[in-house]
């Protein structure tokens, strides 16, 4: 049986807010059994129990447990989640254990085990980029983050494994282009109960976010979806579900904000710290893996369970860009202006039309669908590890869902920007 589960923003508020541990660990406790249950090996289980006691674990381990109901004994193929990266927070013992479980596993497509599979090779090198060295004073951390691999080096294999699967998963996916596609609609669908966008605790949100910048003297604003909210609706989008927030680069201190989140007195936590890991071949025997050392992006929660997503904005030349680990989104310079939301007054850029337009096209038009992946005019992609696989995984699910023609655009997108190559009997990660 196929099944679709629709977002559910009650859901990821419950999901996202803090919890005293007296109650994290019994959640923590059920969730490794859960994970378990459903076809998890046990080191996953383990890892996935410790997870779910962190402050900011549950919602990842739930995620996994929807991935091993698709991929576990459960007789359901849940098609909602193809974008999760199964490695996130995985231990390098678990990521291991679960490629051979892959490897076995003849419930899944080649595309699903061999994408997942890259997943778990790019995460293990990540996650070693991310260590910093025995010894290396925190002020130098930054000749930390960089991996160079040669054929000599232990994780040059795993580098290899890496490339290995992402150009398997393209193969099927250049199969699937060839072939008729059968019949992939879900037999059963879970809708949204309407909207559930709480206004009055993204006002509050807001607010507390105010203070929370004004007691470290930072300059902060409002970004793409928000700022389309406060420029057309004077108000939030109603389909909104997190806030976007901006902050430039000059002023930015993840220290400092874990600082200041400590002392918000549980109103603030942080969710997670999304660094760029890039990924660049130097040569046939030469790959260089580096780290930003700032995140590019931190996902704040906020008591209500609300998520600020706080982009931190980079200047090259007169350019703007902000992004994640997947994507980057190219803006003009800009200054700023106010503007009414709702029930407060934010900050965004003065000339919205220029900036409104640069991120949308047509913004004054509302439309029902957003693809934050292709649609925007100024999007580009991070070279990274967890860019290549996440948008294989959106190709192969508009494939399953028989839109082969909005499949091949997102192909054409990462040829033009050299993410890929397109050759003569398909495409090929270098």
């Amino acid at each position: 049986m196929k099944v679709e589960l629709e977002k559910s923003y009650r859901l990821l508020r419950f999901l996202n807010k803090p919890r005293h541990k007296m109650i994290r660990y019994p959640l923590a406790f059920l969730a490794g059994v859960g994970v378990l249950t459903v076809g998890a090996p046990m080191s996953v289980a383990k890892d996935s129990m410790q997870l779910a006691a962190r402050s900011n674990g549950l919602k990842i381990v739930v995620r996994r447990a929807i991935w091993f109901v698709h991929t576990g004994w459960v007789p359901v193929a849940i098609c909602s989640d193809f974008f999760f990266d199964i490695s996130e927070k995985m231990s390098e013992k678990a990521s291991h254990d679960l490629l051979a479980w892959l490897e076995t596993n003849t419930r899944i497509s080649d595309f699903e085990r061999h994408v997942w599979q890259a997943d778990l090779h790019g995460g293990v090198l990540e996650n070693r980029v991310s260590q910093p060295m025995n010894g290396v004073d925190a002020r130098k951390e930054k000749a930390s983050r960089e991996l160079l691999l040669t054929p000599q080096d232990s994780l040059w294999d795993t580098d290899q494994a890496f490339v290995g699967s992402v150009n398997a998963a393209l193969e099927a996916i250049t199969v699937m282009l060839a072939t008729p596609s059968a019949d992939t609609r879900p037999t059963h669908t879970f809708q949204k109960a309407g909207e559930s966008f709480d206004k009055a605790d993204a006002y509050q949100t807001i607010s507390d976010y105010r203070s929370l910048m004004e007691s470290i003297k930072w300059p902060w604003y409002v970004i793409s979806g928000t700022l389309l909210g406060a420029v057309r609706e004077k108000d939030f989008l109603g389909h909104d579900y997190d806030i976007d927030i901006g902050i430039d680069e000059d002023v930015f201190d993840i220290q400092v904000l874990r600082d200041a989140v400590a002392a918000s007195v549980n109103t603030w936590f942080i969710k997670s710290e999304s660094y760029c890991t890039f990924r660049e071949v130097e040569s046939k025997d030469k790959v260089r893996y580096s780290q930003l050392e700032q995140p590019i992006l931190v996902k704040l929660v906020h008591c209500s369970g609300l998520v600020a997503d706080l982009f931190v904005h980079v200047r090259d030349g007169n350019i703007l860009w902000h992004g994640s680990a997947i994507h980057r989104w190219d803006n003009s310079s800009f200054t700023l202006a106010e503007y009414p939301l709702g029930d407060e007054t934010v900050h965004g850029a003065s000339d919205a039309d220029r900036y409104l337009t640069e991120n949308y096209g047509d913004w004054r038009t509302p439309v029902t669908s957003f693809d934050c992946s292709i649609d925007p005019p100024n999007i580009r992609y991070s070279r990274t590890a967890r860019s290549v696989t996440y948008l294989s995984k959106v190709i192969y699910r508009y494939l399953l869902d028989g839109e082969n023609e909005r499949a091949r655009v997102y192909l054409n997108a990462l040829v033009s920007d050299g993410m890929i190559v397109s050759t003569h009997n398909g495409y090929r990660y270098q």
